[in-house]
């Protein structure tokens, strides 16, 4: 029902608008990443998404990072693209992490794929989602939180934004109240 969904619904339209802002301070996002150009970035998803059930929440969270800025837009892949890409994964854990997923960034050169930092330039960002934890969440508002929040880090957001925290906290508990 629409009701049950109002917390899916205000959890995008929150990382959405705040993200918006977000992309706006130079402060609160990666350099250089993708590069400093308009990016048309291609995602795709592992077979694992689906295995886990997770299809809509990947493809929720990609739209809700499409075209948010004039400079932004995906593009999703049937198969695994190599440059200017967001890949998804999903499995029972994530070694040595105890978080709902994590984001990494590669680029591709001579010998293969390179793990690079998230201020470095790359070709690919991928993200990990741990189901073990996902499905400890307590609603799947939380997990669709979840996955919106990991595409953000994959296309460049950090975490370091005080006021982006508090606007999301905000709005939060206000739709857990019901106002």
């Amino acid at each position: 029902t629409l009701k049950s969904m109002k917390p899916v619904i205000l959890a995008i339209c929150i990382t959405v608008v705040s993200g918006t802002t977000a992309l706006a301070s130079s402060d609160h996002y990666h350099k250089i990443g993708f590069g400093n150009e308009p990016l048309h970035l291609y995602f795709w998803k592992d077979s694992s998404v689906a295995s886990y059930g997770y299809t809509s929440y990947a493809n929720t969270g990609f739209n809700a990072w499409d075209g948010i800025s004039d400079a932004l837009t995906f593009h999703e892949e049937s198969s695994e693209p190599t440059y200017g890409s967001v890949v998804t994964y999903v499995g029972n854990t994530i070694p040595g992490k105890d978080v709902y997923g994590t984001v990494d960034h590669w680029v591709y050169g001579l010998f293969g794929w390179t793990q690079v930092n998230p201020d470095d330039r790359r070709h690919r960002s991928r993200v990990r989602f741990d189901h073990t934890n996902l499905s400890s969440l307590g609603s799947n508002a939380l997990r669709q939180y979840a996955f919106t929040h990991e595409f953000g880090h994959a296309v460049g957001l950090k975490h370091n934004n005080p006021e982006f925290r508090k606007r999301i906290r905000m709005r939060w508990r206000s739709s857990r109240s019901g106002s």
